[in-house]
């Protein structure tokens, strides 16, 4: 790989034995003393199920001849247990991944991580998007992470259900007719008239989905609550106008009954983001070749994505970002795409023969050049880590309106009500 040969001083190449091992508690096997220059050194790293492709590590396995890597693939809480490696400063990893929706706690405590702009990486940083890396940058500037993957959102959609329906099949044309959320529900109307259809699983998955098309959230940078902003009483409105419009199917996403629905062609509009391409070919392979993906309503969202970071305690830093290189590099990145469904963030793994094989679940259609081309247009946004404590009550009560009737502004008072103690509560 070439990521290895560019690092910022020479040094010995390791062998990393990779070994898969589900922890079920906090603790990992005792770190390895470091050696003299020359010798081996044993490196720990940790992920979840489905973080990194087995093949991946099996080639950043054949490129080291000296030392190992033990990788520990945690099952449960992972943030849980890497707090508690950390508080118990034992056991911590030299290299681990962290989830984006984590990112913005460990932010305020960068002390545990190491700076990777000292590692030497900014030949790298222009192939990440720069709204991605700064979702891990503190507010001085250090990198705590390299992302390892995206998530991009789409509209997905049976073909065969709109072209019964009369309406545009073609990527680009149903692009041009959902291109605002206000043409996507005419476009619903359109649907549901003609077949019955749904047009999305329920009130909550649009209002996430509008909330993530901001540079906000709930919470400003400064700690100011945003719950009665403009931008979350807009998707808050819109998804009261999706039900009131009966557009939604007020199903729970990814339960049974949405797999039968998305199955028989009742819920064949589906916004997600470019991984849920692999929920769907696991719960209605039946349907294979007959979906399509096009950009999602109101502009690009990104949901999802991860991070390897560097903790400060590892112990050899030099061999860690040269694991992290090869882990990151564009053809590992790319196998990461085709084994586990995960977008690359390195835009150079765009061009791998492997990204542009035409997908047959999605009628050979390119669909990785949809993600790209959302990626490239992303917004950036500032994740608070008080978000979802806070935007807990905006489900609870889309929720009461969906299942019990309640008013949609009674429901909107409560909601900002009881975000507001949460937010107040949680400082």
């Amino acid at each position: 790989m070439a990521d290895l040969v560019t690092r910022s001083r020479p040094r010995r190449l390791a062998t990393v034995a990779v070994t898969s091992v589900l922890l079920l508690a906090a603790a990992a096997a005792p770190n390895a003393s470091f050696g003299a220059e020359g010798t081996p050194v044993d490196l720990t790293m940790w992920v979840w199920p489905g973080a990194l492709s087995e093949k991946t590590l099996e080639a950043v396995a054949a490129d080291y001849t000296d030392g190992s890597l033990k990788t520990s693939v945690i099952g449960d809480n992972f943030k849980t247990k890497l707090l508690t490696s950390f508080t118990a400063n034992s056991s911590i990893p030299d290299i681990t991944g962290v989830k984006g929706e984590d990112m913005p706690y460990f932010l305020q405590k960068p002390e545990l991580f190491t700076d990777l702009n000292t590692l030497g990486i900014s030949d790298i940083l222009s192939e990440f998007p720069e709204w991605k890396l700064k979702e891990a940058m503190t507010p001085d500037g250090k990198l705590l992470g390299l992302p390892i993957d995206i998530g991009p959102t789409g509209l997905f959609y049976r073909e065969d259900v709109l072209a019964e329906a009369g309406l545009p099949t073609d990527p680009a044309e149903v692009q041009a007719a959902t291109s605002t959320w206000e043409d996507y529900f005419a476009f619903g109307e359109k649907l549901k008239s003609a077949t019955g259809a749904f047009l999305q699983v329920n009130m909550a998955d649009v209002f996430s989905f509008v909330m993530a098309q901001y540079p906000t959230k709930f919470v400003s940078a400064d700690g100011e609550f945003l719950g009665e902003s403009p931008e979350v009483r807009r998707a808050w409105d819109l998804a009261v106008e999706a039900q009131q419009r009966g557009l939604t199917a007020g199903l729970q996403d990814g339960s049974p009954d949405w797999a039968s629905a998305v199955l028989s062609g009742t819920l064949p509009t589906v916004l997600g983001a470019s991984w849920h391409a692999g929920d769907l070919k696991s719960s209605v392979a039946d349907t294979a070749g007959k979906w399509r993906v096009t950009q999602m309503p109101g502009g690009p969202a990104n949901v999802g994505g991860s991070f390897l970071t560097i903790p400060a305690a590892s112990k050899d830093k030099e061999a860690a970002i040269a694991i992290i290189r090869e882990l990151l590099s564009a053809e590992n990145q790319a196998t990461m795409f085709t084994d586990t469904g995960n977008f690359p963030a390195r835009t150079s793994a765009f061009e791998e023969p492997a990204m542009k094989a035409p997908d047959p679940f999605f009628g050979g259609q390119d669909v990785v050049s949809q993600f790209a081309l959302a990626s490239e247009s992303m917004p950036a946004v500032y994740n608070s880590p008080f978000d979802n404590v806070v935007a807990a009550a905006y489900y609870s009560e889309l929720s009461n309106i969906e299942s019990a009737g309640k008013d949609p502004e009674q429901a909107w008072r409560d909601a900002v009500q009881a975000a507001s103690e949460a937010l107040a509560s949680s400082r």
